[in-house]
């Protein structure tokens, strides 16, 4: 089983996230589940999602994930996000930063390409999902692309897809498929 942790702040789509990738699984047949966590956040507070992938599914939140996604590079000024990581786990940060215990996509520079903004905010969540997916090798992009229409209104779906498609495909390029024993 792989499990993630999505971390954004209130209203970038972390749970959304989680549910495009964990339909995107089962539309390959496979066993996922998305896990949001609820609190009394406000726009803008960091907030935590959860997507198991595989054989034995479990009812409970991830303690310590295979791979952490950070829908907001400015989360890593403020909490230390490898403690949601097993040992191994691999990192996805959206930032122009590099650093080397992370994978950085600029997904919020794909977000404005491709005029992907809500309230003034660059949406990042499908981007980010979409570098999941790549650097993980678990869900394939055509599989996100068919998951697409489901979670994004009738007049943001072109741009959404022509976005996960450039990140799949800039996390593709950036680091390969990198698998964690579980």
């Amino acid at each position: 089983m792989y499990e993630v942790v999505f971390l954004g702040r209130g209203g970038q789509g972390a749970v959304t996230a989680a549910q495009l990738l964990a339909y995107a699984a089962a539309l390959e047949g496979k066993k996922a589940q998305a896990l949001p966590e609820f609190g009394a956040e406000r726009r803008g507070a960091i907030v935590r999602a959860y997507l198991r992938i595989g054989e034995t599914l479990l009812h409970s939140s991830v303690k310590k994930a295979d791979y952490v996604v950070v829908l907001d590079g400015r989360i890593l000024e403020q909490t230390d996000v490898r403690q949601y990581g097993k040992p191994g786990a691999v990192y996805i940060v959206n930032t122009r930063t590099s650093a080397d215990w992370y994978i950085a996509i600029d997904a919020t520079s794909i977000a404005l390409k491709y005029g992907l903004m809500v309230a003034g905010w660059p949406v990042v969540n499908l981007i980010m999902a979409a570098a999941f997916a790549a650097v993980s090798g678990l869900i394939s992009l055509e599989s996100i692309v068919k998951a697409v229409p489901e979670y994004v209104p009738k007049r943001y779906i072109e741009a959404n897809i022509n976005a996960v498609v450039e990140a799949y495909e800039a996390a593709k390029k950036i680091q390969g498929v990198l698998r964690p024993s579980a």
